[in-house]
């Protein structure tokens, strides 16, 4: 049940101010130990539905993939009912929130989600958000920022689970961003990396032109480690990337069903901001 949320114990609330509660238990949880909660959850219900769901998660600090309470997040037992309803309006602000000491500034907004409540054999309480479709598209819009010189930061943060799984750490991770133009970007990345005995640095570098339909074209494609072993490895992944020079890349195409996004637009001034619609 790694997808569900746990809310505490069945069975589910009645009221706006008792999920209110229950939703803050969640955000604590995120958080390191010891990190007062000021967030504000403001939630309403009918029926089973949620009506609306706002979250101004300014100063949330998100806990590192090892700090965050398992326990408390994620539901222990065997689902045994379901319930389908509808979280019609949710809005989720923060500025900022913390994500591996990188200040992020978020505005989102999504409607007509589709989610589960969920008992389980333990009497617990849990929330699954339902898999966009084509049936149940995702709709809304979605505004992020963050400070250039902590962008690296925030990527490692965001992909510290995935990079786990793969027995990848990283100690150091540097993201240089600068516009040439209004609709092309020169991306630069420094890393220092361990998977088992093996570390080394890498670097990398591509011009990255960016189009309204989530069109990227790469150009100027560079990759290369200091380590010698690594700098062979990255030799035969290098003739891979560099098929890609010149070529437009359809992201949007490669979003899962349900998920269609227009008008992105990305500003790169002391900040890098991505916005981006939901249609």
């Amino acid at each position: 049940m790694a997808e569900s949320i746990l809310l505490g114990h069945a069975p589910r609330p009645t009221d706006g101010t008792q999920l209110a509660k229950r939703i803050r238990t969640v955000v604590i949880a995120a958080e390191p130990a010891g990190i007062a909660c000021t967030s504000r959850i403001d939630a309403e219900l009918d029926g089973a539905d949620i009506s609306r769901l706002h979250l101004d998660l300014t100063d949330f600090m998100l806990a590192g993939e090892h700090d965050r309470d398992r326990a408390r997040l994620e539901p222990q037992g065997a689902s045994v009912t379901w319930e389908d309803a509808e979280l019609r309006d949710l809005r989720v602000q923060a500025n900022p929130m913390h994500i591996s000491g990188a200040e992020v500034t978020l505005d989102a907004t999504l409607t007509d989600v589709p989610f589960t409540w969920i008992e389980t054999d333990h009497g617990e309480l849990a929330v699954e958000l339902a898999r966009p479709s084509a049936e149940h598209p995702l709709h809304g819009h979605a505004t992020v920022s963050v400070p250039k010189e902590q962008l690296g930061k925030a990527v490692l943060g965001l992909a510290e689970s995935a990079l786990l799984d793969h027995g990848i750490t990283v100690s150091k991770l540097v993201l240089d961003v600068q516009a040439i133009g209004s609709h092309e970007l020169t991306v630069t990345v420094d890393a220092k990396l361990r998977k088992g005995l093996l570390g080394a640095s890498v670097h990398g570098s591509a011009n990255a032109a960016i189009d309204e339909l989530m069109g990227v074209t790469l150009s100027n494609i560079q990759l290369d480690s200091g380590n010698p072993l690594v700098a062979a490895m990255l030799g035969a992944v290098r003739g891979r990337i560099t098929k890609y020079e010149g070529r437009r890349i359809d992201l949007a195409s490669e979003l899962p069903e349900g998920i269609s996004v227009a008008d992105v637009q990305v500003h790169v001034t002391d900040d890098v901001t991505i916005e981006a619609r939901l249609v």
